[in-house]
């Protein structure tokens, strides 16, 4: 546990210690037995600060940037210095300007380009999923006076078939008070989300312009409650936490976002239906660590070979490239060893994150694992040592309990 500053102060320490605990209870009591009034508070609470969260994302990600302009742009006005205030702080906000002129138009110039094209192709698909229905139930149907598929996997295919049948002719059945209905929240939904990013890329412009100071006044709070010792250790987690999810993320949607150009223009060149649909899929889809282009690839295959057998199997052989110049190349030269994580680590965290959060849990499972990793090495690191203990996992391998170097304790 850690020890605060305000140890010397008993009743102000049971103080706080009876609060917590008796809100802690009190917590426990409503999410098992109560009404949820907790989690309701949580999410007007958390609905108010979307665009707070928005931002400091906008600004974390952000950052790398605004600093590389001054280090290499308007390096000659960002000199250091107290006769140099007011110079470094319009250089500051034009970093900062430049920054986001810089990503806003490569958005808005990748979805000039992609975004009729994928609406049409999502169009064209949306009128002919009729047609692919009928193709799957003659499939289907004409399987049963040749070669069949064992009766378990047969009986799955077709309960799975029923569902997707069920639901498609529900949405075919759907009412007009519903359709405008479903709209009208869709349309409210999107504005809602266009009024907190708009809101969150201003609060990112704020947090750019003083993130040092930002970053200061979070290090003053941990120096004001904890010991020294502790605020070393909290600073070191800070920064490796931040070397773990910085890297992971922002090499990751480089990665991704020069994995989807790629697939479109290929796509394109090699004449597959539904190209700037099956690229976005693939580039949004290849975040998602290990699992990310099965995700991606498997229904495009699938998709691509109702239209076309041929061009399935050049899809299939293009993936295969497209993920050895992934895995060999992009991969290697953009994130690094950003986690550390060992392949199996990789896949766990992704289930785990996946099951309890979604696709938001696949994407930051693996660099949330890595810490936690990371964490725990270094807490088994430092008692191993504390034993005088061998640190290295090889020696661990041999049987028997490694031996140490005797402690004073042990010569008592």
């Amino acid at each position: 546990m850690f020890k605060f500053r305000y140890h010397k102060n008993s009743y102000l320490r049971w103080g706080i210690t009876a609060f917590l605990t008796v809100a802690a209870i009190l917590a426990l009591y409503d999410i098992l037995f109560g009404e949820h009034r907790i989690a309701g508070y949580l999410g007007v609470l958390g609905t108010i600060v979307t665009p707070v969260v928005y931002g400091g994302a906008i600004a974390y990600l952000l950052a790398p940037i605004v600093d590389f302009l001054e280090r290499t742009v308007l390096s000659p006005w960002a000199r250091s210095g107290q006769e140099c205030r007011k110079q470094k702080a319009w250089v500051r906000v034009l970093s900062v300007l430049l920054t986001l002129a810089i990503v806003l138009g490569a958005v808005a110039l990748l979805l000039f380009f992609l975004i009729s094209d994928v609406a049409s192709s999502i169009v064209q698909l949306s009128q002919n999923i009729a047609l692919y229905v009928q193709i799957v139930q003659e499939w289907l149907q004409g399987m049963d006076g040749g070669w069949t598929l064992p009766p378990e996997i047969m009986d799955k295919i077709e309960t799975l078939y029923a569902q997707a049948m069920n639901a498609f002719n529900e949405m075919s059945t759907i009412g007009l008070s519903e359709i405008v209905a479903a709209l009208f929240g869709g349309v409210m939904g999107v504005i809602g989300f266009l009024g907190n990013l708009v809101v969150g890329i201003v609060i990112a412009a704020y947090m750019m312009g003083m993130k040092e100071t930002l970053a200061a006044q979070g290090k003053k709070i941990i120096c004001a409650v904890f010991e020294r010792p502790y605020v070393e250790r909290i600073m070191d987690a800070v920064h490796y936490a931040d070397k773990v999810f910085g890297g992971f993320i922002r090499g990751n949607i480089v990665v991704s976002v020069l994995i989807g150009v790629i697939c479109f223009i290929a796509l394109q060149i090699m004449g597959i239906p539904y190209a700037p649909l099956l690229g976005v899929l693939l580039g949004v889809t290849n975040m998602i660590p290990f699992f990310g282009p099965f995700l991606g690839a498997i229904p495009s295959a699938i998709l691509i070979f109702l239209i076309d057998p041929i061009k399935c199997l050049e899809f299939i052989i293009f993936i295969l490239i497209l993920q050895q110049l992934d895995g060999n190349i992009l991969t290697p030269k953009i994130l690094g060893d950003s986690t550390g994580l060992a392949s199996l680590w990789v896949i766990i965290s992704v289930l785990v994150g996946g099951g309890l959060f979604g696709p938001i849990g696949m994407l930051l499972g693996c660099p949330a694992f890595a810490l936690l990793y990371a964490l725990i090495r270094l807490g088994v690191n430092k008692g191993l040592e504390k034993r005088k203990l061998p640190v290295p996992t090889d020696v661990y391998r041999e049987e028997g309990v490694p031996k140490g170097e005797p402690e004073e304790t042990d010569l008592l």
